[in-house]
């Protein structure tokens, strides 16, 4: 335990304080029982970490725990003692057996941190959080600190001394982009950790940190969130809450099952399901504004989509909203074209032609990739031989 908090102060040292932190650390100091929260990036477990270490020299023995029967084990009434866990119930969902180690002890725990030297600090991925699984652990929603709050999230200034602690030279480079990504400091740490990368190009476009996040949903078979997100991507950023919680039509089921398929989630998968996991995802991944689920901004629509197309590119081309394949896909790569648009494998070009057939035949717009692919002579011979099918 020594060792490990002798990393924390080595880390520490790089660590900005922020109205969040000095809020956390009051909020421990005036209740048993604090919660933590926020979406990947934001600094939850750095806040954690700074807001310990000063519990720590309050004179609070620090006993980091992974299961609740910890608590009851290392329970000492005459000592200051604060329980600490990070990753509160795993990082992407609730996991079950957590649940189950929980539910027989935790009127046990209610009892012990009624003593007020005892207390407890979590830190959780806010989709965890809203997981309304969450709700058996009702002690934990007593005292949320949510890092994305209005009144806790990072302030311009604070950034700014985010970005020149780690950027030094190069934050001017980059403060104008602070505004584009919840996960701002991570974003600063990473390339702090990597400084060979284009500092512009990452903070406009961190792939590769949201790429990270859904390959983990689908590494740990949370194929729901997983297709949450890629059925974002098939309705174009505009998935409305109806279509997943009403009777629909038949095209419109086709494309749901396909999605559910190509994610390997059952196809009998009910469409309630995928809204508590929408649900789950806002502020992180998703927002919703009047029952209309889109990503939290645009930027992380572009990576998901680009994501998905590369992920899963017959699905997409077959059954993605006409003008998300007109704007995101193309056959072949052109000259400073944008990073996130989707290159078809040659062995999809058919598919992809078909497709867009079909949308012409039923008289949706296709003009602006037309135009684009037109300039590829083999594309165009198999589009026009295609219309002349048609007719």
């Amino acid at each position: 335990m020594t060792k490990i908090l002798d990393k924390w102060r080595e880390n520490d040292a790089s660590f900005i304080r922020t109205t969040a932190a000095t809020k956390v650390f009051e909020c421990v100091q005036q209740n048993s029982c604090v919660t933590i929260t926020a979406s990947s990036g934001v600094g939850k477990t750095a806040t954690l970490q700074h807001v310990v270490l000063e519990m720590a020299d309050e004179g609070y023995d620090v006993l980091l725990v992974n299961n609740p029967y910890d608590i009851v084990k290392f329970y000492n009434p005459n000592k200051r003692t604060l329980f600490v866990i990070d990753d509160f119930c795993e990082t992407y969902s609730i996991n079950q057996s957590d649940l189950h180690n929980w539910k027989p002890v935790i009127k046990r725990i209610v009892e012990l941190i009624q003593n007020k030297l005892t207390k407890i600090i979590v830190a959780c991925r806010l989709q965890v959080y809203k997981d309304e699984q969450f709700e058996s652990l009702s002690i934990f929603r007593t005292n949320v600190c949510n890092l994305l709050s209005e009144d806790l999230c990072l302030s311009q200034t604070e950034k700014n001394l985010i970005a020149e602690k780690y950027m030094e030279a190069k934050a001017s480079d980059i403060i104008k982009y602070s505004g584009l990504f919840d996960c701002f400091p991570l974003l600063c740490k990473l390339y702090h950790d990597n400084p060979t990368l284009n500092n512009t190009d990452f903070f406009q476009n961190p792939f590769s940190v949201y790429e990270a996040e859904v390959d983990q949903l689908k590494k740990n078979k949370l194929f729901s969130k997983y297709c949450a997100l890629a059925l974002c991507v098939m309705f174009n950023n505009k998935l409305e809450e109806e279509v997943l919680a009403d009777d629909i039509d038949t095209v419109t089921r086709t494309i749901i099952e396909n999605t559910f398929e190509a994610c390997r989630l059952d196809k009998g998968t009910s469409g309630l399901t995928l809204l508590d996991e929408l649900d789950s995802l806002e502020q992180t991944f998703i927002k919703k504004d009047q029952c209309v689920y889109k990503t939290v901004h645009d930027k992380l629509f572009d990576v998901l989509s680009f994501y998905f197309g590369k992920s899963m590119n017959q699905c997409l081309i077959r059954n993605a909203h006409s003008q998300c394949i007109m704007e995101r896909i193309l056959l072949e790569r052109e000259k400073d074209m944008d990073q996130f648009i989707t290159i078809v494998p040659p062995k999809y070009h058919e598919m992809y032609i078909q497709r867009m057939v079909n949308d012409w035949s039923n008289g949706k717009v296709v003009t602006v990739f037309c135009n684009i692919n037109m300039a590829n002579p083999q594309f165009r011979q198999r589009f026009l031989c295609y219309l002349n099918i048609l007719d």
